[in-house]
């Protein structure tokens, strides 16, 4: 772990829930001004800046990124955070996003994440990957390759790692509804795999949004992004102090 001066950078991927279908205009204050307190990296204008739902979405929509940043910043005011986010509606784990196949959301995600992160080396910033907020899995349950979801998200996540040197990166799951898929069974392959990633202890972890309200049949709207905003940052929250722990007692034990 780095010292807490580091600039701690969160990446968020995933497809149309990680977008967020909900209208801006069902954000009151202070959620619907920019947040100077967390910055955004705008992809189009290739710049950091103050997050709002513009900066991440430009479609008059947001996602859970509005809440997880509001939530965060309280948690940790010492922290310096930096968000990047890539999502692309529609799109699946096996081909979209796969390393191996080079996969055009793969390519968008790492193009727009590797320009943030040099630009935070060109100015001399030192920087951490902090975690990877993960909304997606509906596409691969509603396309039948559900049976694979499992090996190409563990194969996605140990890439991400490699590829940054960022070997314990924290990656935060939020699972899947049963709503895509849910007729075949293959949802549930899909919310099995995420769960069992995350109990395999590879400092992967998940939550669930059953509960969270929606918007239409495979989309949240303005409370359930809000809801899982906050989840994503309980449990960033839990595996940052989690870590700092084992720093702690790493320190003593030397």
């Amino acid at each position: 772990a780095m010292g807490d001066k580091a600039v701690k950078v969160i990446l968020l991927g995933g497809q149309s829930n990680m977008l967020g279908i909900a209208k801006t205009e069902n954000l009151k204050s202070p959620y619907n001004k920019p947040f100077s307190r967390i910055k955004a990296w705008n992809s189009e204008e290739k710049k950091w800046m103050p997050l709002s739902p513009e900066v991440v979405n430009s479609k008059g929509s947001f996602g859970p990124e509005i809440h997880f940043a509001h939530s965060i910043a309280d948690e940790f005011p010492m922290y310096d955070f930096r968000l990047v986010k890539y999502a692309a509606s529609g799109t699946a784990l096996y081909d979209d996003w796969s390393p191996t196949l080079k996969g055009e959301q793969y390519l968008n995600f790492m193009k727009i994440t590797k320009d943030a992160l040099m630009d935070l080396d060109d100015s001399g910033v030192e920087y951490e990957l902090s975690a990877m907020l993960w909304l997606q899995g509906e596409s691969d349950a509603h396309e039948n390759k559900a049976e694979t979801y499992e090996k190409n998200l563990a194969y996605f996540i140990s890439h991400l790692r490699t590829e940054f040197s960022a070997f314990s990166m924290p990656f935060i799951i939020a699972r899947v509804r049963n709503y895509y898929g849910g007729e075949t069974g293959q949802a549930k392959i899909v919310r099995d795999a995420q769960v069992r990633i995350a109990d395999s202890g590879n400092n992967v972890t998940w939550f669930d949004t059953d509960d969270c309200s929606m918007q239409d049949a495979g989309h949240y709207d303005a409370d359930g992004l809000k809801t899982i905003g906050r989840r994503f940052a309980k449990k960033y929250k839990e595996t940052i102090n989690k870590q700092k722990l084992e720093f702690k007692f790493r320190s003593r034990k030397r």
